[in-house]
């Protein structure tokens, strides 16, 4: 009888373990031909496989940036920003980011762990930014740097994204050496039944083609009540002075926060 009971206690821990939900999927993009060859392979499956993996959370890069560059004394920092959006069926909450930046020579310069995007969740066919400006310590040349990668976890959720309404975006660039090199103003409605007072926003930066320039971050941490309106000014993090004059097109998600 002690035996019975402790092989259906195990049983139970193990159901148990497997009922616990998280991050429990990876994406990346170190390897591109991989997700090539899956795909193909998918297209092979039968009907009901495939109708088993459209609930499965899918989360891809769509758009990516980088560039390195070095300031009045000779410290060379990055700049790394992606495009994050929903390929899947299912609404997803993106866990942590980690962001590898590689030299031209297959050597890592550098990483940025524990990066998270705006906003967290993601309905099917919905965008999140993601950046981190940070310096490449060591390195001497910008030259060095050829691009960043990145590894992911995200996992399916029953949360609501919690998307606020933006309007009055207005994007600046510096004009003198003095100024942050781009800012992004606007305007951020609490366009929900509640008070939001953790207000995450991102702005991500465009070229006229499209190409992702940069992403801007910060947010309002004062309440904001149902209706009402409330200012936001992002120059964080550092983006490449270069990069300022070439964007046509800034594009702001904000959402609430809840703890």
């Amino acid at each position: 009888m002690k035996k019975l009971c402790l092989i259906l206690f195990a049983l139970g821990l193990i159901f148990s373990l497997a009922a616990c939900g998280g991050d429990n999927h990876a994406g990346d993009t170190n390897s591109p031909d991989e997700t090539s060859k899956q795909e193909a392979s998918t297209e092979n499956e039968s009907t009901t496989k495939e109708d088993e993996e459209q609930s499965e959370p899918k989360l891809e890069v769509v758009k990516s940036f980088g560039q390195a560059w070095k300031d009045s004394i000779d410290t060379v920092w990055i700049h790394s920003a992606a495009i994050f959006e929903n390929t899947g069926e299912v609404p997803i909450e993106i866990g942590e980011t980690q962001m590898n930046f590689k030299g031209k020579d297959g050597s890592i310069l550098g990483t940025a762990p524990m990066i998270y995007s705006v906003p967290s969740i993601v309905a099917p066919g919905e965008q999140a930014y993601i950046s981190e400006t940070t310096m490449l310590e060591g390195v001497t040349d910008p030259g060095e740097y050829k691009e960043t990668t990145y590894n992911f976890s995200f996992d399916s959720t029953e949360e609501n994204a919690n998307l606020l309404e933006v309007s009055g975006v207005k994007g600046i660039a510096a004009t003198d050496e003095m100024s942050s090199p781009y800012r992004v103003t606007g305007l951020v409605k609490n366009t929900t039944d509640s008070l939001q007072d953790d207000i995450r926003i991102s702005a991500a930066l465009l070229a006229e083609d499209g190409t992702l320039l940069g992403v801007l971050n910060g947010g309002v941490d004062v309440g904001v009540n149902p209706g009402s309106e409330a200012g936001f000014d992002l120059s964080y993090p550092e983006v490449p002075r270069e990069i300022a004059g070439k964007v046509k097109t800034v594009e702001v998600k904000a959402y609430g926060w809840t703890w």
